[in-house]
């Protein structure tokens, strides 16, 4: 399995957000699966100048940030409020929302272009972000697990499963330093408190179509896609997704408990 792949690429963005990697050009508004650059826009469009960025899609909502004019931050989608308004969900360097009019799309930083990102990493990269990518960074999130077990595979190589309401994420590597770990399994089911990206359980199964995938005929089933290293697979009933699963490689798909 190739180490760090996640944290890898963040090494880039993280280079790219201090300055070190140069961005030009223009990118048309991001889709809800695009992890794209963007700089913010302050009022004067001078460094003096700041970009409030939200807890929540509205401008009365907790303020997170008040990002410096013109500094680089990732997107992962738009989605409207319940007024109809577009805002951008910001995904680095922390989770938030900010106003469109206060963001200025770019197309890459230096030869980087992470909208580009085949669309089974791109899930991948957005399942990392609202999972984290190891034990302790998935606990920040969601807090302590409900439970958890290690087991030992090919002698060495230990395994974490850690088991929280609605969701078990399986992390390899974990011999290793233990933020070292990563995700190579991950199953969601009803009560679970985040999604793959925009991709939630109790959504309607025409949903999928942000993948790519065409709506199922029969009202209960389950379809897969994503490659031979990033898989997916999604469970239905009446229509609406029952469960969605992940694995890395040869994993194999882990049923809920």
């Amino acid at each position: 399995m190739r180490a760090n792949r996640f944290n890898r690429t963040f090494a880039v963005m993280l280079a790219a957000s201090i300055g070190i990697l140069p961005i030009t050009g223009l990118a048309d508004s991001p889709d809800n699966l695009n992890i794209i650059w963007a700089r913010t826009t302050g009022k004067t469009g001078t460094t003096a100048d700041t970009a409030p960025i939200y807890s929540r899609k509205s401008t009365k909502s907790k303020v997170i940030s008040r990002y410096p004019h013109s500094r680089v931050i990732l997107i992962a989608g738009v989605e409207p409020d319940q007024n109809g308004q577009d805002w951008y969900e910001v995904v680095y360097p922390f989770k938030g929302w900010l106003e469109p009019s206060k963001t200025w799309i770019v197309d890459r930083v230096g030869g980087y272009y992470p909208e580009k990102i085949p669309l089974p990493e791109r899930l991948y990269l957005r399942i990392a972000i609202d999972v984290g990518t190891y034990p302790e960074s998935s606990m920040k999130i969601f807090g302590k697990p409900r439970d958890a077990n290690y087991a030992v595979e090919f002698g060495n190589k230990v395994v974490q499963t850690l088991f929280w309401k609605g969701m078990t994420v399986e992390y390899s590597n974990f011999n290793r330093r233990a933020d070292q770990a990563e995700i190579s399994r991950i199953t969601l089911y009803k009560g679970a408190k985040t999604g793959f990206g925009p991709i939630h359980v109790g959504d309607p199964v025409e949903k999928l179509a942000i993948l790519g995938i065409e709506k199922p005929q029969d009202a209960n089933g389950e379809v897969t896609t994503g490659t031979e290293e990033y898989r997916f697979r999604f469970t239905y009933h009446d229509g609406k997704i029952t469960t969605m699963s992940y694995c890395y490689r040869d994993r194999g798909f882990m049923d809920a408990p």
